[in-house]
């Protein structure tokens, strides 16, 4: 293998961001087009709890389905809600709603979502506890009573999960939401999970091929626009996240298991 240096500008800095780019010889074939990958996974972003709306999400092309996970009750819950400061745990946020509810009505347990899902559907399992020991306990409990890993990819902001994730059976996708993410995944020689998820604001023809020489495989978030989506497409991405049944339509036009 061959090494060079190049430049690739992070969309969002200031200054470009050199990057050592590697050309593999023969002998292992470098993935770098829509062409040579196949065609793309539409992902579901938010699934809802109701099965009305899975089945909406699922007509549209749906073949992954995002799920945010946390513990709450000793229960493994879907919920997008999280504390607003350490000091005020009561006062949970998502967005712009608020609750002093310890566990809402919207806020179902992980288990029931899952089984309201096509048996054909993988999950996708998003760590809404990423970081220190509460994310370690929140994977153990995973392990414990969460879905069958085989059928699960996930994602997470907390790279330093991932590696326990990826030994329990998960297909981990390290997550890459703003531009100093990105510039610590560029600067290692080999990305060891099974794809990168990225903010798809940050994505250019330039950072694809940087993040395809150290990763098999490269998803992006959240797409709700269709001229963005197809132009991801024709970037060569090999998943979309979406809450818009139009991209889900399109993307699942290309659509496989990556």
């Amino acid at each position: 293998m061959l090494a060079s240096r190049a430049t690739t500008r992070i969309p969002g800095a200031s200054l470009s961001y050199p990057v050592r780019v590697h050309v593999r010889r023969a002998g292992r074939r470098r993935i770098s087009t829509l062409a040579e990958v196949g065609t793309v996974l539409a992902i579901a972003h938010r699934t809802p709890p109701a099965p009305t709306g899975i089945a909406a999400l699922t007509a549209a092309g749906a073949t992954v389905f995002e799920i945010d996970v946390q513990e709450i009750g000793g229960e493994l819950v879907c919920s997008h809600f999280l504390p607003i400061s350490p000091l005020l745990p009561r006062v949970r946020r998502d967005r712009v709603r608020f609750t002093v509810r310890r566990r809402g009505a919207s806020e179902v347990a992980l288990a029931a979502t899952v089984a309201a899902l096509p048996a054909e559907a993988e999950v996708l399992i998003d760590l809404k506890v990423d970081r220190g020991p509460a994310a370690h306990a929140l994977i153990e409990r995973l392990f414990e009573v969460g879905p069958d890993p085989a059928r699960c990819y996930a994602s997470t902001k907390g790279w330093e999960t991932l590696p326990a994730l990826a030994a329990g059976g998960y297909r981990t996708w390290r997550t890459i939401g703003d531009p100093a993410a990105l510039r610590a995944a560029l600067a290692m020689d080999r990305i060891p999970d099974y794809a990168v998820t990225v903010k798809h604001g940050l994505l250019t023809a330039g950072v694809l091929a940087a993040l395809r020489d150290r990763v098999d495989r490269v998803m992006c978030w959240t797409v709700n626009d269709v001229t963005r989506a197809r132009t991801l497409i024709d970037l060569g991405v090999d998943g979309i996240t979406s809450d818009s049944l139009d991209v889900l339509r399109l993307v699942g036009t290309h659509g496989r298991n990556a």
